[in-house]
């Protein structure tokens, strides 16, 4: 059958015929017949298995029949084979099973996945041929993921530091392993922290490098202890697996946090004294909690020392620096501290770790005193005297007296009291107001002064005695108020005797004559008390009545006749008397009514009773707009005429009526209709009075119609004649009375010619009101409290005006009174307040006294006081409005028990008219219960528990906040100074200083003081840890505090452990009643201690050796606990993996042993640690460590070894004389090698012997000493000699190949050890047979025997340089390359056969830019087959190089490889600034640096700033780092702003490297600052600044700096010679800004030491201000005549000088282009050069830039030049004229370039460059226009830098065009245009250098040349363009001899 497959597959192939299709069928049917696999035609089959198939799986069936002897052989591998068996399913198929797992096979180191086996079938057929037929089966393992990662040395434990930086790996041990298949997802491993890490502090290198990396800062203190990770590794594999492991981070303290105090302020009170005895005390100052400061690094625990640093200026306070107790030390009268902000001293305390006091922490202590009354009040003067108006309305506030008490608060209140016999003032209690009480009294004309006293009365009793001297009784202070009245125009001018004149006079009298005189008299002062006449008439008299004859005198009052002739008859007049106040306004007056007869002259006046009217005829007065009603007057006759039996009426002749009636029984005129319906000013009537029998009296009665608002009505007063009149109040339009029968008169005719008129009608017209017959009504009801006498003057007129003088009426009204008025309290509400268990009859004391009054009179006026209400039958009231207490029948006052009755009182008068007031009486407490304790609060968050019950009288009761109440029930209250025994209560020894632990409360049932407990601790009694058995107590003290306020117990020194203490503690009240209550208290043991070793560190020596449980000492540790706290165990914790490790401790006893091999030449000295555990809780064991360092003492042991042998020579010796050759040993001898040319000097060095002994140097074990012994040397011993130290081998004879060709010299090295060992080693020396003739080297050997090469740092290594060639002369000899010794020549390697150079270390250009190296070629001469080496001669001109040598000088390359640092190092930077500073204000300047050059050097700076910070006020130069202000900060002293500037290398490029810097700016205040006064002139302090501030540096320790410096101008020093300088300070440690004060603080005290530093300068002085300074240079701007005149003459010589000068500058630069327009051409690099003929070998070296260019470049010094920035040739210039400039940039016009650039030039470069024909320096000349324009990369930008393309101006150089081309386009330029140039000699320039921009220092240095063709320069200009551009060179050829010197423009 396998004969057949060709041909089966062949018929596959190839297209058959049908009937060879049908032939080729049942050809193979008959093959069938065999063994056979099918499908028929395969002969290979691929299956893929996972790895996980168990052992008797299926892996694939296979159809074989018919079969016969099936078998399984391998194909590759005979194993393969073995994973498979086969088993027959049936007759035709067969499966094939697997016989062993896979699992090894793929998860293994080397895993294997295929596996090859094939089946084979035989079969005979008949005629006894065996066809064999089988079936390869290719089996692909499939791995399965299987296994899941598994950690190795899990779980992980790590202890960090936690000062740890950040980014810092602190872990690298986790490592997981999966045993899946190796380099598949199944098996790999990635790692990640699943959890312990929500805080983000710790993360993993990557996710397959599972290194632990910090990545957030640790802090202890805050609570990082430990950290339990929970890390994940997982594989990648479908479905993943994964594995968990933990890793513990432990975090170690630091002393990293300064000592903190317990609380932030302390406060405490102190009383002042009284009396001041001025002694010295030393009171301790009791705080709650007590003062208390620990080292916040709770691990370390480092004590501390208080100290006060502020506040105790005059040392009123002292602190104990162990304990921190704060002692009072000087008696304190609060009444002289009038400074002391809130009665509280302020201390500002420091604790400072004892170990390191610069870590301190402070606090607030605040010591308030308390007032005594010590002082009683004071009045401001000791009398008042005052000056009043007459007649103050009442309530009117007149005087405040002020006194003060100095006391404060309560101390400090008083109240004013008032002792007033007139009774005419108040005084407001609380404000010392005087106000006017009765304004009756305040009439001066009655009593012209008061006076009173006033006392200010203290509401505290004074601990004071009362002083006579100050008027004070008892607790209080008065003083005498006088109080003078001031006249006030308040009195009228009153008539006398009466203001009713009567007077007669002829009727012929003649004008001037005297009629009478009236007389008025006014009480008041001055013009008040002036009394002027006036005739006064109504204006609305009828315009046809005559004007009165009559007028009076103004100041005498006569009235005298003014015309003539008189009418008989009466007239009357008005005259008023007013007088003459200042104030217009306030003038009174009063009316006289003057009555004058004119009779005839022959009349005899006669008096009859007939009867008549009295007064007649009648006029009358009335309103325009009184109401209906109104009396007008009354017509009145005489007692003759029976006024019973008459009748009044009134005739008129008006048709339209009027609006007057009389009434006809009392003759009272009344207005009848409304006045303002009648526009009559005048009525006349005709008055009748008849009986109707036998009467009739007839009088004219004329009524005057008055506009009150237009005319001033005539008032009269008081009459000679009062009538008096009686009418009850609140009565509307009752009869008062009639004046009808007091008229005497008899006319009944005259009546009717009569009205009334009440001339004080103003006053009462709304209230009365009189008829036509004079009687007088009420209008409305009058009130007698309001008014209760009216007076109305009335006046009986005729219609023609006259009047009689008795028609002149005085009433007087009394209003009589009604019991209309209820009593009215002064006060709504009244309180009083009475002490608890008062006696019967004890008075409520009243704020106010209880005072009503009823405005009523007489009997309707008399009321009595009532109390109803709750205690209204436990006190009474009298009817003087005393409250008083009667004891009721079961009644007492408690106020425990009722605190408070409410009350009201009833005042009633007789008509049973009522009032209430509210009266509230407070019981006040006496202190007449003592303090109970009722309950003992036990804190559970203490760690405080309850050991044991205590007696029956407790109670456990459980609160909400968790801790345990104990309430002390009543049966076991205080009885008789009972006290209490509470349980035993058990505390940790290490709880907390100044917590409490437990509180006690104890209640006083009373009320105020009364009720303020106060706890106190009575006794501490201690039973120490060593007394239990004897149970004897000991007073113990200041362990425990009781807080005298709420009666918690703290703990204020740390605890003795296993110490029981009793404390007695009592709650007191302010009267000494008390409670107390004993506490047993047990401290517990807590494992609090670490174990201590006795020894810091342990050092023992041991002999190396072998040791069997030999001691070497004891180590010993212990621990102040108690118990099994105080147990230790000891262990080694090694820190190496130094196996194997002889070293066992005793884990009880603590002995150190060894056992086993001690070696010092493996390990000289051991290092391991000595860990001490105590046996506390397992989760708080104490552990300490002990460095143990074991020292290995040497013994000689090892003999010398040879090394650096060639070989090893065995040999064999006999161990015994007579052995077999076979039986002996073998010793191993070193042999070397070397060869000596013959007949060599003596001296010739001929091999180094190398031996070492690892023995101990120290003790000669391991010195060694050479030696060549003649014996075992006898032919040698003469010609050679060895170094004994060295092993150098050196000639001593003649050498001579022919007599002897090799030497085999026999070295001993021994060593000085006792005993000595020594070994042996061979050198073979061969003699090397010199040629009679030598070969010498007559021209050099190198095509060019100095190279320039550039490479860049950082590169791969090794890098191929360059292939030296050799001349044509030597090419064809055998030449060796080497490189001779030098100080770089480790850094290169060279192929010795072919010359090439590699550079094999990876060059660092920060640390060296420049290597430099030799080769040299030895010519090599096979003769005798040794190599003989041929010497070239040395040429004279190459005095350091052979011919056959040649120099590769490599530079190298920057790459930006280190970022911009900041000087600071990491530290913020600090500034100041003052607040004058304003827009531009320059505050300093920040510079980085950069390590790498040129552009990677190039730093921009930016302020990183937000919108909304205050970085926005500061910008910064991006060039210089000048950073400065762009706002004022006049409103900013104080302040400190902060931003953070970013440097930036390459520019500022996106892709630079930068460094952050913070800035801090503070703004000092100007009228705080430190001026040193310095007798130098300034220039000399500005050169000195530098040594100044390092002086005040060494004197203060402060970094002080000048901000500022300016001439100091006092009159004494002349101007200049003296200097002001304005010095702030920075806190070196803190780096702050140091307070202007402290700083001014520290110069004085060290001002000696600053004086002796700084005595060459003269310090004069030093002052916190400049007042002195502006004061005396203020008077210094005062400038004299000649001054001014000399400043006048200067401005105009300098605008002489410049004018000039411009004209000069404008005739030269006109010249100068016309000079150049013809002979230069405009050049890209913005100078030129002219006279293109000038070459090197020329005489002139005249500069291309002036001198004084050259100066500003710094020539020499640092700054670089033109070509050595960028020329890669030499370049000179015979002639280059002066006035080339540079003229691209702008300066400062301060800036000596600013004059430089303000002339721009037009001028193009030209030169002649001829080709060098010869070595001589001078013939080599490079062009121009190779140098690009960029003023980055052109030397005339570069050459005038200062810092990186900067000028001293502060301004950029450079262009701001990013696109100009490098130096590397120079040298491409250069490269293409000279391309074609023709050779000269026998080689050409193979390459050229780059060169970047160097460092100044460096490129001073360098000296260029140029070997090869030399460059034609071309008359164009021309940049190459990118594609023209070929790649640069790596390599410039330069010869030594063309070099140049280090400044080339200078030269």
């Amino acid at each position: 059958m396998a004969r057949m497959a060709p041909m089966a597959a062949m018929a596959r192939a190839n297209p058959l015929t049908p009937w060879l299709r049908a032939l080729l069928c049942a050809a193979l049917c008959a093959l069938a017949s065999g063994c056979q696999f099918y499908p028929a035609g395969e002969y290979l089959r691929f299956v893929r298995v996972p790895e996980n198939v168990p052992v008797g799986g299926e892996v694939l069936q296979v159809e074989v029949h018919p079969r016969r002897n099936l078998t399984l052989q391998p194909v590759d591998k005979a194993e393969d084979a073995r994973f498979f068996t086969v088993q027959a399913v049936n007759s035709n198929v067969v499966s094939v099973l697997l016989a062993r797992p896979l699992e090894a096979l793929v998860d293994s180191e080397n895993p294997q996945n295929v596996l090859k086996f094939r089946l084979v079938c035989d079969y005979n057929d008949d005629e006894d041929t065996q066809i064999s037929s089988y079936l390869s089966v290719t089996v692909y393992v499939e791995d399965i993921n299987d296994h899941a990662p598994e950690f190795v040395d899990a779980p992980y434990h790590v202890t960090v530091d936690e000062l740890t930086p950040t980014g810092l790996t602190i872990f690298r041990g986790i490592h997981a392993v999966d045993r899946d298949k190796p380099n598949t997802p199944n098996s790999d491993v990635q790692y990640t922290i699943v959890s312990g890490n929500e805080e983000g502090k710790f993360g993993l290198e990557s996710s397959h490098r599972a290194a632990l990396v910090l990545r957030k800062p640790l802090d202890f203190d805050l609570g990082d202890r430990e950290f339990e990770l929970e890390l994940m590794a997982s594989d990648r594999g479908s479905p993943p697996r994964n594995s968990t492991t933990t890793i513990t981070v432990v975090v170690l303290d630091n002393d990293d946090l300064s000592p903190k105090f317990a609380r932030d302020t302390y406060r405490t009170q102190v009383t002042e004294f009284y009396p001041l005895t001025g002694e010295r005390i030393h009171q301790e100052l009791k705080f709650n909690p007590p003062i208390l400061a620990f080292d916040q690094d709770l691990a370390l625990d480092v004590p501390v020392r208080y100290d006060i640093i502020a506040g105790n200026e005059r040392h009123l306070f002292t602190l104990d620096a162990q304990n921190g107790s704060l002692f009072l030390e000087r008696e304190i009268d609060l009444d002289k501290e009038k400074n002391l902000p809130g009665n509280t001293f302020v201390l500002q305390i420091q604790a400072s770790q004892v170990d390191n006091p610069l870590k301190t922490g402070v606090a607030r202590v605040e010591i308030e005193v308390l007032d005594l009354n010590d002082n009683l009040p004071e009045f401001e003067v000791d009398l008042y005297n005052i000056s009043i108006v007459e007649n103050l309305p009442n309530g009117f506030s007149v005087l405040q007296v002020i006194a003060t008490d100095k006391d404060q608060g309560d101390n400090g209140e008083f109240n004013y009291q008032l002792n007033d016999p007139s009774q005419a003032f108040i005084i407001d209690s609380r404000t010392g107001w005087l106000t006017v009480r009765d304004q009756g009294m305040l009439d001066r004309e009655k009593q012209a002064s008061l006076t009173m006293t006033v006392l200010a009365k203290e509401k505290v009793p004074s601990v004071v005695a009362a002083r006579s001297n100050n008027h004070s009784n008892g607790d209080s202070s008065s003083v005498t108020v006088e109080v003078t009245l001031l006249d006030a125009n308040d009195n009228n001018p009153m008539f006398i005797p009466s203001n009713l004149y009567e007077f007669k006079i002829k009727s012929d009298a003649k004008i001037g004559d005297v009629v009478g005189k009236v007389t008025a008299i006014d009480p008041d002062l001055g013009r008040n008390g002036m009394v002027l006449y006036d005739l006064q008439r109504t204006s609305n008299f009828s315009s046809g009545v005559s004007p009165l004859p009559f007028a009076v005198e103004a100041q005498s009052g006569q009235i005298v006749v003014i015309d003539t002739p008189l009418i008989e008859g009466r007239h009357a007049l008005f005259i008023e008397a007013s007088d003459q106040p200042a104030n217009p306004s306030e003038r009174r007056f009063s009316l006289a009514v003057v009555t004058i007869e004119v009779i005839h002259t022959t009349v005899a006046a006669h008096h009859h009773t007939e009867p008549d009217f009295i007064g007649a005829p009648y006029e009358f007065w009335v309103g325009a707009n009184v109401a209906i009603g109104t009396s007008v007057g009354q017509i009145r006759v005489t007692d003759a005429v029976d006024k019973n039996h008459i009748i009044y009426d009134m005739l008129h002749s008006y048709h339209d009526g009027v609006p007057f009636a009389v009434e006809e029984r009392s003759g009272t005129i009344t207005v009848v209709e409304e006045m303002d319906k009648f526009k009559r000013v005048l009525y006349d009537f005709e008055a009748v009075v008849t009986n109707g029998q036998d009467l009739t009296l007839v009088t004219n009665v004329t009524i005057h119609v008055v506009d009150l608002e237009n005319d001033k009505e005539v008032v009269s007063k008081k009459s000679g004649t009062t009538l008096e009149f009686r009418v009850h109040e609140n009565l509307s339009g009752a009869l008062v009375g009639q004046l009808l029968g007091h008229n005497n008169t008899t006319d009944p005719n005259r009546w009717k010619l009569l009205h009334f008129i009440i001339a004080n009608q103003q006053d009462v017209a709304d209230k009365f009101a009189i008829s036509q017959d004079g009687s007088i009504y009420t209008q409305q009801g009058l009130d007698r409290e309001e008014q209760d006498v009216y007076r109305l003057t009335i006046i009986a007129q005729n219609d023609r005006g006259i009047t009689r003088g008795d028609d002149l009426y005085q009433v007087k009204i009394q209003v009589e009174d009604e019991n209309d008025n209820a009593p009215l309290f002064d006060h709504d509400s009244y309180e009083g307040q009475i002490k608890e268990n008062s006696h019967s009859n004890t008075d409520v004391i009243l704020k106010h006294p209880i005072k009503a009054s009823d405005r009523d009179t007489g009997e309707n006026a008399v009321f009595s006081y009532s109390l109803h209400g709750d205690g209204s039958d436990i006190f009474a009231i009298d009817q003087t409005g005393r409250v008083y207490f009667k004891r009721g029948t079961n009644h007492s006052l408690d106020r425990e028990n009722k605190a408070l009755y409410t009350l009201t009182i009833v005042a009633q008068d007789r008509g049973n008219l009522s009032s209430e007031a509210k009266l509230t009486i407070h019981v006040e407490d006496i202190n007449d219960n003592a303090p109970t304790f009722t309950q003992l609060i036990v804190l559970h968050d203490k760690d405080v528990e309850i050991a044991e019950n205590g007696t029956n009288g407790f109670l456990n009761l459980k609160n909400a906040t968790g801790s345990d109440v104990y309430n002390i029930s009543n049966n076991y209250n205080n009885q008789n100074n009972k006290k209490h025994t509470l349980p035993l209560i058990m505390i940790p020894e290490n709880i907390s200083l100044g917590t409490a632990i437990l509180k006690m409360v104890a209640v006083d049932n009373d009320l105020g003081k009364n009720s303020k407990v106060t706890y106190a601790m009575v006794s501490e009694f201690q039973l120490p840890s060593n007394a239990h058995t004897t149970n004897k107590l000991q007073m113990s003290r200041n362990y425990f505090m009781v807080n005298p306020s709420n009666g918690e117990l703290s703990v204020v020194k740390p605890l003795p452990s296993e110490s029981e203490f009793h404390l007695n503690i009592t709650a007191t009240d302010d009267e000494g009643l008390f409670d107390s209550i004993t506490l047993r208290i047990f401290v517990k043991d807590v494992n609090d201690h670490t174990p201590s070793f006795k020894k810091s560190w342990y050092n023992f020596d041991l002999f190396e050796g072998h040791y069997y449980q030999h001691p070497l000492g004891k180590i010993e540790a212990t621990d102040e606990d108690y118990g099994d706290n105080a147990k230790i165990k000891y262990s080694i914790l090694k820190t190496d993996d130094t196996t194997p490790f002889p070293f066992t401790i005793g884990p009880l006893d603590g002995v150190l042993q060894v056992t086993g091999e001690v070696d010092r030449e493996k390990h000289d000295a051991y290092k391991f640690s000595v860990q001490a555990i105590d046996n506390g809780p397992i989760t708080n064991r104490k552990q300490a460590t002990v460095d143990v360092e074991i020292h290995i003492l040497d013994v000689n042991d090892n003999a010398p070894v040879f090394y650096g042998h060639e070989e090893i020579l065995e040999i064999a010796h006999r161990r015994g004389e007579g052995e077999a050759f076979l039986n002996s040993d073998t010793t191993s001898l070193p042999v070397y090698y070397s060869a000596v040319v013959e007949n060599s000097p003596i001296g010739t060095f001929v091999s180094k012997i190398l031996a070492n002994d690892s023995d101990f140097t120290g003790n000669g074990n391991g010195l060694l000493l050479f030696d060549i012994p003649r014996q075992l040397n006898p032919d040698s011993s003469d010609l050679f000699t060895i170094d004994s130290k060295e092993g150098i081998i050196t000639t001593i004879g003649k050498l001579d190949y022919e007599k002897q060709q090799a030497h085999n010299i026999t070295i001993v090295a021994s060593d000085l050890g006792k005993p000595s060992l020594s070994s042996t080693a061979i050198l073979t020396v061969s003699v090397i047979d010199i040629a009679d003739e030598t070969e010498t080297i007559a021209r050099p050997m190198f095509a060019h025997r100095y190279y320039e090469v550039e490479v860049e740092e950082n590169s791969a290594v090794p890098v191929p340089l360059l292939i030296l060639n050799v001349t044509e002369t030597y090419r064809g000899i055998n030449l060796k390359f080497s490189i001779e010794e030098g100080n770089d020549s480790k850094m290169f390697e060279v192929d010795p056969n072919n010359g090439t150079l590699y550079l094999v270390s990876s060059p660092d250009r920060e640390k060296k830019s420049r290597l430099e190296v030799k080769v040299k070629a030895e010519s090599v001469k096979k003769g005798r087959a040794l190599p003989v080496m041929l010497y070239p001669v040395h040429p004279d001109r190459f005095a350091d190089l052979a011919p056959n040598e040649v120099k590769i000088i490599v530079h190298v390359k920057d790459v930006n490889d280190n970022p911009p640092r900041f000087p600071s190092n990491g530290r913020p930077i600090v500034a100041a600034i003052p607040t004058t500073a304003n827009y531009g204000y320059q505050i300093l300047r920040l510079q980085a640096y950069d390590k790498d050059e040129g552009l990677n050097a190039d730093i921009r700076y930016q302020i990183m700033g937000r919108i909304d910070d205050e970085s926005h006020k500061f910008t910064i130069d991006p060039v210089t780092g000048q950073v400065r202000s762009i706002v004022s900060f006049a409103r900013d002293a104080g302040r400190v702003y902060g931003f953070d500037v970013k440097a930036t290398d390459k520019q500022g490029a996106d892709d630079g490297k930068s460094s952050i810097a913070n800035v801090f700016v503070y703004v000092l205040d100007e009228e705080k600052q430190v001026i040193m006064v310095m007798g130098s002139k300034p220039t000399t302090i500005e050169r000195n600044m530098k040594n100044i501030t390092s002086a005040l540096y060494n004197a203060t320790g402060l970094d002080v700096r000048i901000r500022k410096l300016e001439p100091h101008t006092e009159r004494d020093f002349d101007e200049g010679t003296a200097t002001d300088l304005y010095l702030y300070a920075v806190d070196p440690l803190m780096n702050a800004i140091v307070d202007m004060d402290t700083l001014q603080h520290v110069f004085s005290a060290k001002q000696s030491d600053i004086k002796h530093q700084l005595e060459r300068y003269r310090v004069l002085d030093i002052t916190n201000t400049a007042s002195s300074v502006v004061k005396s240079r203020s008077q210094r701007y005062l400038l004299s005549s000649l001054e001014v005149g000399v400043v006048v003459l200067g401005c105009v010589v300098f605008i002489g000088a410049l004018a000039a000068a411009i004209c000069v500058g404008c005739v030269r630069r006109g010249k100068q282009k016309r000079h150049l327009q013809g002979k230069s051409y405009q050049s890209q690099m913005g100078f030129t050069i002219t006279n293109p003929q000038a070459t090197l070998s020329g005489g002139s070296k005249s500069h291309l830039f002036s001198s004084s260019y050259l100066d500003g470049m710094g020539c020499g010094d640092t700054t670089d030049t033109y070509v050595d920035m960028h020329s890669n040739k030499s370049l000179n210039y015979n002639h280059v004229p002066h006035n080339t400039y540079h003229t691209r940039h702008q300066h400062d016009v301060n800036c000596s370039r600013h004059h430089h650039n303000r002339r721009r030039s037009a001028i193009g470069i030209k030169t002649h460059v001829s080709r060098s024909t010869s070595n001589i320096p001078g013939h080599l000349e490079a062009s121009m226009t190779s140098l690009h324009s960029s003023g980055k990369d052109s030397g005339i930008a570069d050459g005038l830098r200062h810092d990186h393309g900067r000028c001293i101006c502060g301004h950029s150089t450079s262009h701001s065009s990013g696109d100009s081309s490098n130096y590397e386009d120079s040298l491409k330029s250069i490269n293409q245009q000279h391309s074609g140039g023709s050779s000269s000699g026998n080689h050409r320039t193979s390459s050229m250098a780059r060169r970047s921009h160097l460092a100044p220092s460096r490129r001073r240095q360098r000296h260029n040349s140029v070997s090869g063709d030399l460059l034609q320069i071309p008359q164009t200009h021309q940049v190459p363009s990118q594609q023209q551009a070929t790649s640069i060179v790596s390599t410039l050829v330069r010869r030594q001899s063309d070099r140049l010197s280090s400044c080339p423009i200078a030269n």
